[in-house]
């Protein structure tokens, strides 16, 4: 049987359980992200509005620009300023995902994307979304199922990890929950 583990990646990191939710905010917990700006921390909020990882020293993203590092390469903030989205360590992407089987199985049309929360072809509302996978050069404006990130295929093996930079801005003020994050892919 195939499954699929979420973790928010920190000093150790921290399992995103079903009815967790991947709090984005400004430098600490529950803290607003001003609009236009991007999120400053990234966490495991827990269906009790506890902060899960917060022993953990989260990992956070933060969208800089979307062409201005090096040959037009975007630029991301990871916690020690400005750099080149494309130089990002699997270790310091916040997000990553393992796929699983007892087969060893490859996989393909694999894709991460954030949406409305009840339509997969509706982007979310109130907010930016972008995101990448770990080594491309370029944000994804990730919203919806039609302008996904598109991840590289995987050959044959039992488990599957994956890595990406997630980043969010609101448009408007006032708290967005109306969103989620989506992740879907082919396996043989």
């Amino acid at each position: 049987m195939a499954t699929y583990t979420w973790y928010l990646q920190g000093a150790s990191p921290t399992t995103i359980e079903a009815t967790d939710i991947i709090q984005f905010a400004g430098g600490t917990f529950d803290s607003a992200i001003t609009v236009g700006e991007y999120n400053s921390s990234t966490h495991v909020e827990s269906s009790v509005g506890a902060d899960d990882s917060s022993a953990n020293t989260p990992k956070n993203s933060k969208f800089i620009s979307q062409s201005g590092g090096t040959g037009g390469d975007s630029q991301v903030d990871i916690g020690g300023g400005t750099v080149d989205l494309d130089t990002i360590a699997t270790g310091d992407c916040p997000l990553k995902i393992n796929f699983a089987d007892a087969a060893s199985v490859t996989v393909t049309e694999h894709i991460l994307y954030a949406y409305d929360g009840s339509t997969v072809t509706d982007p979310p509302t109130g907010v930016t979304f972008v995101a990448a996978e770990q080594g491309d050069a370029n944000w994804t404006a990730a919203e919806g199922q039609a302008s996904p990130v598109t991840v590289a295929d995987d050959t044959a093996a039992t488990s599957h990890d994956f890595f990406f930079l997630i980043s969010v801005s609101p448009d408007s003020v006032g708290e967005k929950t109306a969103f989620k994050l989506r992740d879907e892919l082919t396996y043989s």
